[in-house]
This record gives C-alpha cells, sequence and structure tokens, in this order.
C-alpha cells in the first residue's frame, strides 16, 4: 500500500566505524569495517529517491554521506549544528602520541555510560546533554516545517541521535535516552501531519539480527581502541 501523500520519512544514521582521529595521524576517517557497513546500507537505500541529504561537519559523517550518496547525485548539505556534543578543550586531540588522544577517548566513553551523567552535567567541561538538544533539535523542527520534501537522509553521530530520538519519543532527565545507536544504525522517523514517529531504531544492514552486535556501542568502541591503541 502506498504511503499518503502527507507523510515524509527521514532516514537517520550514525556514522560508520571509525577510530575517531587516534592511531590514523588524527584523520578523522572511517575504518575499512565502517566502510563495508555504509557501503551495505548504501545497497539497501540505493532504490529509494531522496530530496536532500544533510550531515554532520566532522568527517566521519561526510564519508560517511557521501557514500551512502554513492552514484544519486544528490549532494550533501552540510549542517553544523549535527555536530556530536562539543568538549570543553580540544587540545588533547593534538597530542603528539597515541595515549593522549586514548586517554581523551576512554573519558569521552565514560561520559556515556556513567551513571552519574545528568541533564547538565558537562562533556568533559563542554556542552551538557541539554545544550546538545537545544542545538540540535531546531534543524528538525525546521526541517519538519517544511513541505519541500518527502524523503531525505540525516547522517549525524550517536549523541546526536540520542537526543532526537529521546525527544520525539518523549525522555527526560537525565537526557540519555536508553536508546543504542550502532555504528551505521539506520533509524527512520516518519512525519505524518506534522508528527514526528519513530518507525524503525537503530537497524543495521551489516547485521540485521545483530548476531555479532550484543556488545553495547561503548564496548565495540573500547574493543577497537584496545586493537588501534593498544
Amino acid at each position: 500500500m502506498p504511503a499518503p501523500e502527507n507523510t515524509r520519512r527521514i532516514f537517520l544514521v550514525r556514522h560508520g566505524e571509525t577510530l575517531y582521529g587516534a592511531n590514523t595521524g588524527g584523520k578523522d576517517d572511517l575504518t575499512p569495517a565502517g566502510y563495508q557497513q555504509i557501503e551495505a546500507l548504501e545497497v539497501m537505500l540505493r532504490p529509494t529517491a531522496l530530496d536532500a541529504i544533510y550531515a554532520s561537519p566532522l568527517e566521519r559523517a561526510q564519508a560517511t554521506a557521501r557514500t551512502l550518496a554513492g552514484g544519486s547525485g544528490v549532494p550533501v548539505t552540510t549542517v553544523p549544528a549535527l555536530r556530536e556534543i562539543t568538549p570543553g578543550d580540544l587540545s588533547v586531540l593534538s597530542a603528539a602520541t597515541s595515549e593522549g588522544v586514548a586517554g581523551f577517548l576512554r573519558q569521552a566513553i565514560g561520559y556515556f555510560v556513567d551513571p552519574e551523567t545528568r541533564w547538565d552535567t558537562k562533556y568533559l567541561g563542554g556542552e551538557s546533554y541539554r545544550d546538545l538538544r537545544a542545538r540540535v533539535w531546531p534543524f528538525f523542527t525546521e526541517l519538519i516545517a517544511r513541505d519541500d520534501w518527502r524523503r531525505v537522509l540525516v547522517v549525524a553521530h550517536g549523541g546526536v541521535n540520542n537526543a532526537v530520538l529521546g525527544r520525539i519519543l518523549g525522555t527526560g532527565e537525565p537526557g540519555l535516552a536508553n536508546i543504542e545507536q550502532d555504528f551505521g544504525g539506520l533509524n527512520i522517523i516518519d512525519v505524518v501531519g506534522g508528527r514526528p514517529v519513530v518507525r524503525l531504531l537503530n537497524f543495521t544492514a551489516y547485521d540485521p539480527l545483530k548476531s555479532d552486535l550484543e556488545a553495547s556501542s561503548m564496548d565495540v568502541l573500547r574493543a577497537i581502541l584496545e586493537t588501534g591503541l593498544g
């Protein structure tokens, strides 16, 4: 049965696997496994006619968006508001040793897994989760209010997607919704009569039944760091 004319769809994707610039000379790119994850999703999305593709300015999201665009000819529009939650001091990312980057990433992981993280807890002295949602949600409000699109793709990050999905699902304090976002995970948000509704949550084209994804995304990231950084 075809969708009603007033139903529109947002494909919200988390970028593929990355080392976040660690052990890669600071380049915030996808790993080979990350590209395989996104290429599997691109095959599934290929028959879908997209009106626009929006992406965070961070390279891991840009690489994901370019891969998903494939040969469609749809340009990638960069949206600064879609960047991941921002720490207070990024200087550690330019540390000369991989240990400095690893230490930063361990603290970053801790923010998302610590049960003491609350709505106004600062992320490494930077944005709080309240700040993140306040920054990200206006983009979706404006997108939902427009009627010049039918199908769009949005590529962002685990924290950003959590904020968006949590807002739609109505979660409040402490702000971190109990929603998993695997690398390359696809969420579908349908807009029906101006109301956003979650249709699909965290689908992974490269492992549809998540047979190898029983660990949380943070545990997966820890394993990646142990392999990539020792």
